[in-house]
């Protein structure tokens, strides 16, 4: 008597608990923390220096040459950044930019271009937004005197991207490449 007792009170109860329809959550995100904006001069063996976020590291591939990545450890990001001298191919240089800009138009859903000058230290940079959310860099620039020296730079994620849950890093990251493109200077 006990027993059926027991089992018909759990079934009243099941039964008047479950009248809900489950509602599924969606998917979220993990909270990201960014880092404080604060810059340091940055110099090397190379013919430029500029100011870079002191929450970066330096990854240097090779002591000799000018390749090299700036590290963002918390962020999970790179910016990747090599120097080539322009030996009178500076059309040929840009070019390959914008092709390598046209391989992400197909993930992209717009691309804006924005122009830096500063002709006291003969600083020209062009800067490519790429936005899409399948879009592998959202980020890439280059700078030239126009004359000599050719610098680019390009962000990766060691993630696959979702540029639409990244947009807070990516913002945070461009204002860092307009920090160094602002204080970019040939030595």
């Amino acid at each position: 008597m006990m027993g059926i007792k027991l089992v018909i009170s759990v079934s009243i109860i099941m039964i008047l608990g479950c009248s809900e329809t489950p509602t599924p959550k969606p998917h979220g995100f993990p909270r990201i923390e960014l880092p404080i904006a604060q810059y340091e001069n940055w110099e090397s063996n190379c013919v430029f220096s500029f100011r870079k976020s002191t929450s970066t590291t330096i990854e240097i591939s090779n002591e000799d040459s000018c390749f090299f990545n700036l590290i963002y450890p918390s962020l999970n990001a790179k910016l990747h950044f090599s120097y080539i001298p322009v030996n009178g191919h500076l059309k040929g240089l840009i070019d390959q930019e914008y092709k390598l800009r046209e391989k992400h138009n197909q993930f992209s859903s717009s691309v804006q271009e924005k122009i830096f000058q500063d002709p006291s230290k003969k600083v020209n940079a062009l800067l490519f937004n790429i936005t899409g959310t399948k879009a592998a860099t959202p980020l890439q620039f280059f700078i030239t005197d126009s004359t000599n020296h050719f610098f680019r730079g390009v962000l990766y994620f060691n993630t696959s991207p979702n540029n639409d849950s990244l947009s807070t890093v990516i913002d945070f990251i461009r204002a860092d490449v307009d920090t160094l493109i602002e204080s970019f200077s040939w030595k």
